[in-house]
């Protein structure tokens, strides 16, 4: 607990601009499609304000969170911690954390607005993607909407299209759909390629530049202790309602994941208080995947 404390003190001995309660944090429409443009990703990118002491303050929340020390802290003293902790630092070790692996395996449940309805059934989606080079596997899973559909992504064939076919009985018929074709439009707002779990620090990472640049706080509004699907977590919800018209969402929550160093859940609203986006990371699995993961011969796929 005394490490935790050190931690928070010499993170707040750092400058952070402009701690006054304008925030716009989340999901910008620009950062929505980012990863589709070529650019490196998360763990691979550094910023200005990504100066060497947030990193070695990052680095040491990263240790503890990795050795457990996080999950075994009670509420007072989690949420001690997450109220006085930069969202530069929280964002680092995020990204740092999710750097240390080529690839992941991840099972999620995701709901979302899309042309203005919601999905009251939640698309059940099993992935696997891969650095480098950069390619992703995604299945819609039996029980949620569009069973039976696959895509494939791979940067050494095409950086602007996946391979994939539909479920049901249109399932035999594969082809190359543009990523931000309107097929792609019809399953999410996101890309295929924006499932990771270093997704949500790159989005975090853009909004702190874009506070800290307009001399604004990019804390948390709100921190909380909450279970989500049978786990505690604590959720930073950021809220600039209608003020910042450059914010992905008027209220916008991410639920960390205690265990492991990224988000478990990510919700977001309208300033209507209408629901836009739900996404729960069931699991993240660390993984070393093989060129046969991303083919589409594959005997277990049904390209």
């Amino acid at each position: 607990m005394r490490a935790l404390v050190a931690l928070v003190s010499a993170a707040n001995a750092q400058p952070s601009p402009g701690r006054r309660r304008a925030l716009g944090c989340v999901f910008s429409g620009a950062a929505l499609l980012l990863a589709g443009a070529g650019l490196p990703p998360a763990w691979a990118q550094s910023r200005s304000w990504q100066t060497e002491p947030i990193r070695q303050q990052a680095k040491a929340l990263l240790q503890r969170w990795q050795g457990g020390e996080l999950h075994k802290l009670d509420d007072e003293a989690l949420l001690a911690l997450f109220r006085e902790l930069p969202t530069e630092v929280l964002v680092t070790a995020m990204q740092q954390g999710a750097g240390q692996h080529e690839g992941f395996e991840i099972r999620m449940q995701r709901q979302e607005r899309i042309d203005g309805d919601w999905q009251d059934k939640p698309f059940l989606n099993h992935i696997r993607l891969r650095r480098q080079p950069q390619q992703v596997y995604m299945a819609w899973l039996p029980g949620g909407p569009k069973s039976g559909q696959e895509i494939l992504f791979d940067a050494r064939k095409r950086t602007d299209a996946m391979y994939g076919h539909l479920g049901g009985v249109l399932g035999f018929v594969s082809k190359w759909i543009p990523l931000d074709g309107s097929i792609a439009k019809q399953n999410s707002n996101h890309t295929v390629l924006n499932l990771g779990p270093d997704f949500v620090a790159e989005v975090l990472g853009r909004e702190v530049g874009r506070q800290i640049a307009a001399g604004r706080s990019n804390r948390a509004d709100r921190v909380e202790v909450l279970q989500v699907a049978g786990q505690r977590t604590v959720a930073l919800t950021w809220a600039p309602g209608a003020a910042d018209p450059a914010a992905y969402a008027a209220r916008t929550r991410v639920c960390l994941n205690l265990r492991q160093p990224w988000a478990l859940q990510i919700e977001s609203w309208a300033a209507s208080g209408e629901i836009r986006e739900r996404i729960l990371y069931e699991r993240v699995e660390p993984k070393a995947f093989t060129d046969q993961d991303f083919d589409p011969k594959n005997p277990a796929y049904r390209f």
